[in-house]
């Protein structure tokens, strides 16, 4: 089943896999494979070379050793825990926009910058997957509480919350989902620094990421 791209929010961790799928290698190059599906050939054009596995969830069934131009083999995606950095537009994609993501366990740094990930898991091929975590998952992006000090705040996934004044900052717990017990008693059952350390747990990099500044794609 297709993954909607707005089924996903920053702080997402997702379990991601796809079944293999038949393709055409079009050119075969020492450091390239040039590929096509069967099913979609006219609209399927993809080249991968040995620099851009990093980016890319898929993999060839097949040792790509033995690959010639004219074979046929199978593309898949083996499971992969990804976590989502941002929600980024980009006029490329089929729905204008994609996960801006990074595996889990390799944080966006210098050293590990070959593996970002930049996708629509709408339109990638046949991917499918669950949600394994999402932090503050009792709170809508965009949700509205208050403080035990009457302040407002509005949420931000995955960590962010604004004030009245347009400032982030840390609101005085317990907070107050309006109207809303169940979720008043859910979120209070933890807090933000609670929210924060079981995310680095379960992803493997600080929460610090967040805080970092993305290209436009």
């Amino acid at each position: 089943m297709a993954i909607p791209v707005d089924a996903g929010r920053p702080g997402d961790i997702w379990r991601l896999h796809a079944d293999d799928r038949p393709v055409r290698v079009k050119k075969r190059r020492k450091h390239m494979v040039v590929f096509q599906s069967d099913a979609e050939p006219a609209r399927s054009g993809h080249g991968i070379d040995s620099g851009d596995w990093g980016h890319t969830l898929q993999r060839f069934r097949e040792d790509l050793e033995t690959l010639h131009a004219g074979d046929q083999a199978h593309v898949f995606v083996p499971e992969t825990e990804v976590y989502i950095l941002e929600i980024a537009k980009n006029e490329y994609k089929a729905s204008r926009k994609g996960w801006l993501a990074w595996r889990t366990g390799q944080p966006p740094t210098s050293e590990f910058a070959d593996y970002g990930l930049f996708f629509d898991p709408a339109s990638e091929w046949n991917l499918d997957g669950e949600l394994v975590y999402r932090p503050f998952r009792m709170l809508g992006d965009g949700a509205q509480v208050a403080d035990s000090r009457g302040r407002q705040w509005i949420f931000t996934a995955p960590f962010s919350f604004t004030g009245e004044d347009g400032q982030r900052g840390t609101p005085a717990w317990p907070l107050v989902v309006a109207g809303d017990d169940e979720r008043t008693k859910t979120l209070n059952g933890s807090s933000d620094n609670d929210q924060r350390a079981e995310w680095s747990v379960r992803s493997g990099v600080g929460s610090d990421v967040f805080d970092l500044e993305w290209p436009t794609w």
